[in-house]
């Protein structure tokens, strides 16, 4: 008797292996890109977060105002900055000392609502407060692509305190 021994795969248990795998990639997919989705807001959102803190923390303890602003104008997105506002415009200007500043991933769709969308101003006890002397409040909405998907919010307070929260935003604010 003669016994052949196999060594390798059949090309049927390789095509039968092979449509396996594309099952489950077809599967596996979409919440992989959930988690990219879901990381990048994350880091974005914990980025603002430490930023804000920052700020807060320096103004009270540079006795001084300071000021955290997008990088352009009313977009978050392209990340922002903390600044010491001289001329308290809300604006960095070429003579105002920069402290920090954070180019954004770009991933995140960060909206603002009108308070807080030029800026954040913190004075020296650590109060947020508008430009013309009232108190700053508001929320910073980081909004999922699947908007079906929980999002971060992140609410400032009329004393500058920062509470974070997490849910579905709602496409009437992440439209736009």
């Amino acid at each position: 008797m003669i016994f052949f021994h196999r060594k390798g795969f059949t090309l049927i248990e390789l095509v039968v292996a092979l449509a396996v795998v594309a099952v489950l990639l077809v599967l596996a997919l979409p919440a992989f890109g959930n988690l990219i989705d879901r990381t990048r807001m994350d880091a974005d959102a914990s980025e603002l977060l430490r930023t804000l803190r920052f700020a807060r923390q320096e103004a009270v303890r540079g006795n001084q105002t300071l000021t955290v602003a997008p990088l352009t104008a009313q977009d978050w997105n392209r990340g922002w900055v903390v600044f010491v506002d001289r001329n308290h415009n809300g604006e960095l200007d070429k003579n105002e000392p920069l402290l920090r500043a954070y180019e954004g991933s770009g991933n995140s769709a960060i909206k603002a609502n009108t308070p807080l969308s030029r800026y954040v101003r913190y004075n020296a006890l650590g109060q947020s407060q508008l430009l013309n002397g009232g108190f700053q409040a508001g929320t910073f909405r980081f909004c999922p692509q699947d908007l079906t998907r929980p999002g971060v919010k992140m609410v400032i307070n009329r004393v500058g305190r920062v509470r974070v929260e997490r849910g579905v935003i709602g496409w009437e604010y992440c439209e736009g």
